[in-house]
């Protein structure tokens, strides 16, 4: 009798086994069939759900510095706080990490049922909480590690062996493919990025411009042209070198990076020439996003070893949908047009097609903004 229990035990383990890996094998090929990295994420969230259930899975990962928290209840600001300091609590024993790191956290509530008490029950050590109501796993390829994962089931029923195995087969599958995802990734940014600034490069910008141009010229949506050109670069040069006028387009770059929208699309166009393509932006706002920015380079000098060296910038801006402008190569001569009267009336000033402001943005013509 014993033995007939045992192997009707041992016969239900491996059905349900055989039951498991059918759905491993179908995560695999989900997370495998697309490089989006928010997508691999939501699709082993679900997958993962039926074959280990539990209430939040968590996805860091060090690079981009993003975090996921998909839950299946609903998820207040106080409850996002502590799992996220739960997760980068037990990431920063695993990797180098500052604590000032900032990580862009994605929140997805799949159901909006809140859980019966309203409270989480968290392990208090993540590292350890096997056999609790949490796993947490590094995600490690080749040596290298570069995220984790987290599970947290809202119970007091601890994840079973068979469970802590089953979810260490799907951090691998799912670390396999959020590093082709990375490298798809760093490959895209490689053909459309500028080693030196960051920023864009020409090709995104064409690429962009007439998308955005098309658009506007379509449905009749505003979209700027905002090209910008650094004053007297060369005597930058010529004076304090040429890694000091690499220093400056860095920290120009940079500040104009974070003082964009997200929308906005800042292209290294040539030399010490930046573009700036600015969606569903009208020319008034065009010109108050460039008189911004030049405020900021005239206060922020940039720092190269023992020197500071004052930087400022003539801007030149055209807008669509205009009567003036009817192809993409209008528009980009538009601005390198406003940008040369600019530079003609003493630099340090923004033109607006035909339209010249002065350097305490005075104007110079009929249209006022």
């Amino acid at each position: 009798m014993l033995q007939k229990r045992r192997l009707l035990e041992e016969k239900n383990a491996l059905k349900r086994w055989s039951e498991d890996l059918h759905l491993l094998n179908e995560l695999s090929k989900s997370v495998v069939a697309t490089l989006d990295a928010e997508s691999i994420v939501l699709t082993a969230y679900k997958k993962t759900q039926k074959i280990v259930p539990h209430d939040i899975l968590s996805v860091v990962l060090f690079k981009p510095k993003k975090l996921w928290v998909l839950s299946n209840v609903t998820l207040d600001i106080e409850d996002v706080d502590k799992i996220k300091a739960l997760v980068m609590s037990a990431v920063r024993e695993i990797a180098d990490i500052p604590e000032d790191t900032v990580y862009k956290t994605a929140v997805k509530c799949l159901k909006r049922n809140k859980s019966e008490n309203g409270e989480y029950k968290f392990c208090d050590d993540p590292l350890k909480c096997r056999g609790s109501n949490g796993l947490f796993f590094p995600m490690e390829i080749g040596g290298s590690r570069i995220g984790a994962l987290q599970l947290i089931r809202d119970s007091e029923e601890p994840f079973s062996e068979h469970e802590y195995n089953i979810i260490s087969m799907i951090v691998s599958t799912l670390t396999l493919a959020l590093r082709n995802s990375e490298v798809h990734r760093e490959v895209q940014e490689m053909a459309t990025t500028d080693s030196l600034t960051g920023l864009f490069n020409k090709r995104y910008f064409c690429e962009m411009l007439a998308k955005e141009f098309k658009v506007s010229m379509r449905y009749q949506t505003p979209v700027s042209l905002m090209m910008i050109d650094l004053d007297n670069f060369k005597e930058i040069n010529d004076r304090f070198g040429h890694q000091a006028g690499d220093a400056v387009l860095k920290e120009v770059s940079s500040l104009l990076a974070r003082s964009l929208r997200e929308i906005d699309v800042p292209v290294r166009y040539g030399g010490d020439e930046v573009a700036i393509i600015l969606p569903e932006t009208v020319m008034e706002q065009a010109f108050f996003a460039a008189k911004r920015i030049k405020k900021l380079l005239e206060e922020r000098p940039v720092k190269f070893g023992k020197d500071s060296i004052q930087v400022t910038a003539s801007f030149g801006i055209s807008s669509s949908p205009n009567s003036g402008i009817k192809t993409v190569e209008e528009m980009i001569a538009a601005a390198d047009k406003a940008l040369y009267e600019a530079k003609r009336y003493g630099r340090n000033r923004i033109g607006a097609n035909d339209q010249i402001f002065t350097h305490d943005n005075a104007y110079l013509s009929p249209l006022a903004f």
